[in-house]
């Protein structure tokens, strides 16, 4: 009897060492694979147990994980029943004879259960130990009170330990966040202050290629009006190989899902795009569209650099979240760019409303055509950038040119018939420019002789000279002239038609008074130089054909001012009436029969044509 206590106190004695170890194993940190591991050993050694076997939950069934004398059984699964599901809340403690409630018909008869212990986190089944019985035969009740005990420590450990790995889980997600924020925070504030468009596709990309470790890393933005994703940004981190080329969409509205895989999301893919096959060049194997309610762009994604690492949902956040703010800058850069240029096109406007303006001005001071289409020609080459180009007036039923630039010296056009009036276009008649903005305008719209040797032409402006009166029209329903332009500083622009229209139609105006003020003095008014060039003519002709003697007299003057007579009047009244008197800029000119000897006239002899009385030294100082 004494021998019974003593092996039976020698018996808890080891049960509560074991306890105690037990208690300090399981307060370790260990995950919870160990934890069910040490759990199988443990209660083993402490309960003694005969055959047992260890099964973990694994893809909704118990997978057997260890046994112990099981050795027929090489591999073995429990499938998830309602009755496993529910033992953690109906039934969370040692089984014995529950055991076969709780197992399907077949693993009992086959496994032959008389013990189990649930192995629990929270509210559900992680696992549980089978045993079929002890070496004693049969557990006690000391036996089933321990295995309570260890049962409960044992889920205590592996809740602890789930609960730490979620919390470490949870921890690493929001470092993972912070970082991503960082990150966007970061690189958004680099791509908004980058201005420049090449320059921030590629910084976008090299961003998008630093955060995922890709190997190849491509970005492309969608032009809405064309439906084509063109690739805008690459980089490949292991080669300095360059991609050219777009993708086709069928269409961009989209609410899909933003990241695409591309064998699993192969058919979206393909319904999304017209041909797939660039994703093979790019080596892609996630797409991450950006999109809202309409595809703006996209960034694929290869495999990373290191093979060890996997894309998780953190990644695809962040790269989807950098792209909107790429987008975002895009957006900005384009509309700073537009601005900058409507900013450089308004100042480019206002100089040439400066320059328009002094030459409107000068225009109104010219006094012949001849210096309306110099001053004309030279302000267009200039001020305006105008590299070839020429005016043609009309004379004697035809167009021809009077002021060019842009031709060489051997080809110059001045004095070269340009055009004939009833070859005049029924455009350019009605007061329209013809315009054609490519090389063959020139050939296609200018006369075969003309095009011959206009030479190479860059570009065709036609715009007629012509006053858009109607009562003018009705009277002469030609235009006075054309002013031609060939060639521009650059590519012809619509605000250079738009100048070159504008000044065809300040310089028309002034032609036209120039043409009714000239038909005006010969009309009404004597040009007192022609007219003693032609009396000069005649009596040099007389003299030479029948020997009649003249004689030239001069004489200045000065016309007195406030309505005084002129001195033509003056002098003629003193004269003989056979002496024909001529007056203009300060001279008087008599011509006559015999020797004029009234006071103040000067005889000047010798006279034979115009450059004698050019080359008279006149007492005033200055020629006529």
């Amino acid at each position: 009897m004494r021998t019974l206590a003593v092996e039976w106190n020698d018996r808890m004695s080891y049960r509560f060492e074991a306890l105690l170890l037990a208690i300090e194993l399981f307060t370790q940190r260990f995950d919870t694979g160990q934890l069910a591991c040490f759990s199988f050993d443990f209660v083993n050694e402490i309960l003694t147990l005969n055959g047992s076997l260890l099964f973990i939950r694994d893809s909704g069934r118990f997978v057997m994980k260890k046994k112990r004398l099981y050795r027929e059984l090489e591999t073995y699964s429990i499938e998830d029943s309602e009755e496993l599901r529910q033992l953690p809340v109906l039934r969370g403690h040692v089984l014995t004879k529950e055991v076969e409630q709780v197992l399907p018909a077949g693993d009992v008869e086959r496994l032959q259960p008389r013990w189990m212990m649930p192995l629990i986190i929270d509210d559900r089944l992680h696992g549980f130990i089978l045993s079929d019985g002890n070496h004693a035969g049969e557990f006690s009740d000391s036996d089933l009170i321990l295995s309570g005990a260890v049962m409960r420590l044992i889920n205590h450990s592996l809740e602890n330990s789930a609960h730490l790995m979620e919390l470490l889980q949870s921890n690493s997600r929001l470092d993972q966040k912070n970082f991503n924020l960082f990150a966007i925070n970061q690189s958004t504030r680099v791509m908004l202050s980058e201005l420049s468009l090449s320059k921030l596709h590629e910084t976008a990309t090299d961003i998008f290629s630093e955060v995922t470790t890709s190997k190849i890393t491509a970005f492309g933005i969608v032009d809405p009006a064309t439906l084509r994703l063109t690739i805008t940004g690459f980089r490949d981190v292991l080669s300095y190989s360059r991609f050219f080329g777009d993708f086709q969409l069928r269409y961009t509205r989209y609410n899909g899902p933003a990241v695409l895989h591309i064998e699993r999301d192969r058919e979206l893919l393909e319904e999304l795009f017209v041909d797939c096959g660039h994703f093979q060049r790019l080596e892609a194997e996630f797409i991450v569209l950006i999109a809202k309610t309409h595809i703006m762009g996209m960034v694929t994604l290869s495999k990373p650099v290191n093979d060890q690492r996997q894309y998780d949902d953190g990644i695809f956040e962040l790269v989807e979240s950098l792209a909107n703010s790429a987008v975002v800058a895009i957006s900005n850069a384009v509309s700073y760019q537009e601005a900058d240029y409507q900013r450089a096109s308004a100042q480019k406007q206002l100089r040439h409303l400066q320059t328009l303006n002094r030459l409107v001005k000068n225009v109104n001071e010219v006094s012949s055509p001849e210096e309306l289409c110099y001053f004309t020609m030279k302000t267009l080459h200039l001020a305006f950038g105008l590299k070839k180009a020429f005016i043609a007036l009309r004379q004697d039923g035809g167009y021809t040119v009077q002021e060019a630039v842009g031709f060489g010296e051997t080809d110059n056009p001045v004095g070269r018939f340009f055009l004939a009036v009833d070859e005049v276009p029924p455009a350019l008649l009605e007061g329209t420019a013809i315009v054609d903005y490519t090389r063959a305008g020139a050939r296609r719209h200018l006369p075969k002789e003309t095009a011959a040797w206009t030479g190479e032409a860059a570009c065709l402006v036609w715009a007629p000279l012509a006053v858009k009166n109607r009562v003018v029209l009705m009277d002469d329903p030609y235009p006075l002239g054309f002013l031609v332009i060939l060639e521009t500083e650059g590519s012809l622009l619509e605000e250079e038609v738009l100048l070159i229209e504008t000044v065809a139609g300040n310089i028309a105006p002034v032609l036209h008074q120039m043409k009714v003020a000239r038909s005006l003095r010969e009309n009404l008014v004597r040009d007192e130089r022609k007219a003693l060039l032609q009396a000069l003519e005649a009596d040099i002709r007389n003299r030479e054909e029948y020997g009649i003697p003249f004689y030239v007299a001069h004489k200045p003057y000065a016309v007195a001012p406030f309505g005084q007579a002129h001195p033509l009047e003056t002098e003629g009244s003193s004269l003989p009436e056979d002496v024909r008197l001529f007056g203009f800029d300060g001279h008087l000119f008599a011509l006559s029969a015999r020797p004029l000897t009234a006071d103040g006239w000067t005889e000047i002899p010798g006279v034979a044509g115009p450059e004698s009385l050019m080359a008279f030294p006149y007492p005033c100082g200055c020629h006529p």
